[in-house]
């Protein structure tokens, strides 16, 4: 519960400086040169006393947060947003004049929330214990119970100000010690508490109650692209509607809802992050802010298969429509297990634009938000799902594309599901989703990317597996459909396991089951669907088996780095896998 309110209404915390300064810092190591100097700006001045002097013991705590104090450029960071990130970028380098070591700041607000925390991003919008901050509060000279009071709390920071704060430990509180200073932002008149040496941690904070709003689809919800729409649109919703609140204590308690793995807004491998596009960088990620919070968007993660960065392509997506747009990318973050490099991500973003209130003042907002999930895995998902079985009937029907989409009155074709045809034409897929009932469209596309085949009005049913015949000619029959629960799920009838290592630079190892005995065949397409390689091609019993691929062609030559597919066809369906081959 709450443990208190102070000053939750008395400041209005300038809410771009909060986008910013609650995700100031990163436990990552940047070089200096990923902090550019904005256009306009001079390079500010390392301060007097630097971290790293408190870490070879040629100066104190109080040397070091008092220079930074005095520093000049941080009398401004408040007043100017470019300012503002480039110097905040300066404080959270390992190694840099701010941070080295155990030597590092963080910054509070009049109200004891973190606002920046050099160490433990994940912090950043917490309450501090009020026993802690109550002496910090003195180490300032500051009476707590000041601080209910808007004109006595404005003269006692000042007071603070132009004092040189001093040390606070508690004794029942371990680690519960260091330095601070206080300085206020001549712009906003907005008290910032300045702290080193505190091994600030999660024994340090307080629970509260947050209020997670009432979302109509949560994080959990995200089976599909509609679903992910609704979630990212209303979560862009409320961070809009909260900002422009002017409430900075409703504005963390939102950050750290969305951080919440249980609550409504992250769940897994669903989870939202938010770009400023007056500053372009991150402002916010739900899963992990150490590692991507006030990165500048051109020094982010890339795209395991083409090498791109995925950001630029986020917001292009998200200026493509004025209610956003959809964009597929490979990301594997090796510390999170639900991530995959084998398996597209889907994402979904959507720009806004609204005002902040600040003590008064409307500051225009501009930012992106964004979410994803993953999208066709080679096993089967046993949630609500259509699975489906085509074969596609004609001349040259082996390596097609097939593409499914939803069929909606009003919007363009968004072929979000795809199989690729083995030698008799035939494909396997699975669309996930609550809401996967309704009319698609599909087609079919050859090597070269041209459209060979187009299919409308095909009737798709929750839970049920789908036998469909579809002609070149463009006749499309449902041959037949049966529930789930008495049908032969796809991923008992034998499938590719991801191939490992993938990425891969000599070869990988390929292992598939087969469920009962019958013809089965294994080939590697490249990313035009051209086959390059047919590993097996004969009948064989039921069991596991493993071949390895050397990433050479029919004739034996080397091919060039790239992505390829993997092809399993056998009695019960096909299955394709993405390998990625790196020289």
């Amino acid at each position: 519960m709450e443990a208190r309110t102070l000053l939750t209404s008395a400041y209005a915390i300038p809410v771009v400086g909060l986008l910013v300064l609650a995700g100031l810092f990163s436990n990552a190591r940047p070089a200096l040169a990923d902090c550019p100097l904005p256009p306009g700006l001079t390079p500010p001045e390392d301060p007097r006393v630097t971290a790293r002097q408190v870490e070879d013991g040629s100066a104190s705590l109080m040397d070091f947060v008092l220079a930074v104090k005095d520093h000049p450029e941080l009398g401004q960071v408040s007043a100017s947003l470019h300012r503002m990130l480039h110097l905040g970028c300066l404080f959270r380098q390992e190694g840099g004049p701010y941070r080295s070591g155990s030597t590092y700041l963080i910054q509070l607000t009049p109200d004891g929330r973190l606002s920046a925390h050099a160490k433990n991003m994940s912090l950043s919008g917490r309450l501090l214990d009020p026993l802690v901050y109550g002496a910090i509060l003195q180490a300032l000279g500051i009476n707590p119970a000041d601080l209910t009071d808007r004109a006595a709390a404005l003269a006692a920071f000042a007071a603070a100000v132009a004092g040189d704060g001093g040390p606070f430990n508690v004794p029942d509180v371990p680690g519960a010690s260091g330095y601070a200073a206080a300085i206020v932002s001549p712009s906003f008149q907005t008290p910032i508490v300045l702290l080193a040496g505190f091994d600030l941690n999660e024994s340090h904070v307080v629970e509260e109650v947050i209020d997670y709003g009432d979302p109509t689809i949560t994080a959990r919800d995200v089976v599909d692209r509609e679903t992910l729409k609704a979630f990212v649109t209303q979560a862009g919703e409320r961070f809009r509607e909260i900002s422009q609140s002017g409430d900075p204590a409703a504005f963390y308690k939102a950050r750290n809802a969305m951080r919440d793995p249980n609550g409504p807004w992250r769940h897994g491998s669903v989870y939202l992050y938010i770009l400023d596009l007056t500053s372009n960088i991150i402002t916010f990620h739900g899963a992990f802010p150490d590692r991507f919070e006030l990165r500048p968007l051109i020094a982010t993660v890339r795209d395991v298969v083409t090498g791109e960065l995925i950001l630029p392509q986020v917001i292009e997506a998200a200026k493509s429509n004025p209610e956003g747009g959809f964009v597929e990318y490979y990301f594997d973050d090796p510390t999170d297990d639900t991530d995959s490099a084998d398996i597209p991500k889907v994402g979904y973003a959507r720009e806004f634009t609204g005002e902040l209130i600040l003590g008064g003042r409307q500051v225009p907002l501009h930012f992106i938000i964004g979410s994803g999930f993953y999208g066709s895995a080679p096993v089967v998902s046993t949630g609500p799902r259509t699975e489906v079985e085509v074969t596609v009937l004609g001349d040259a029907v082996e390596g097609l594309t097939v593409e499914f989409s939803r069929s909606t009155s009003g919007r363009g074709a968004d072929y979000a599901w795809r199989a690729f045809t083995d030698a008799n034409g035939q494909a396997s897929l699975t669309i996930p989703g609550a809401r996967v009932s309704g009319i698609y469209k599909a087609r079919a596309r050859n090597a070269a990317g041209e459209t060979v085949g187009q299919w409308h009005s095909i009737p798709l049913n929750r839970n049920r597996r789908q036998v469909l015949r579809l002609t070149l000619g463009g006749g499309a029959r449902v041959v037949r459909s049966q529930p789930l629960a008495s049908a032969k799920p796809l991923a008992s009838a034998g499938g590719l396991a991801p191939g490992a290592p993938n990425p891969f630079n000599n070869s990988t190892l390929i292992t598939y089951r087969l469920s009962s005995p019958g013809a089965m065949k294994l080939v590697i397409y490249n990313i035009m669907g051209q086959p390059v390689r047919t590993l097996v091609d004969e009948t064989r019993g039921a069991g596991t088996y493993q071949v390895e691929w050397d990433a050479r062609d029919e004739g034996g030559a080397l091919l060039s780095t790239g992505v390829y597919i993997a092809h399993l066809s056998h009695p019960g369906g096909g299955q394709s896998q993405r390998l990625l081959y790196l020289k």
